[in-house]
């Protein structure tokens, strides 16, 4: 069965911009993979410890509600 997706959810993009990582402060350059919040515009680079970990964290909390909502 397929997951819940909304709008507001966060992705993995390439980055359209230069930044920072919201985690440890890394700069993003322009084209680089990154996980993306879209309601508060935060970016993680793609380290193990950054959007990776926000990404499994993410996932985890939408099967959780999958779950509790009967989606399985």
């Amino acid at each position: 069965m397929k997951s819940s997706h909304y709008s507001g959810d966060p992705f993995w993009m390439s980055s359209k911009y230069s930044g920072k990582c919201q985690r440890c402060g890394k700069q993003i350059k322009k084209g680089e993979d990154i996980f993306y919040y879209p309601r508060h515009k935060s970016v993680y680079c793609d380290a193990e410890g950054c959007g990776k970990a926000e990404a499994n964290a993410f996932e985890k909390a939408v099967q959780d509600e999958d779950f509790m909502n009967g989606g399985y």
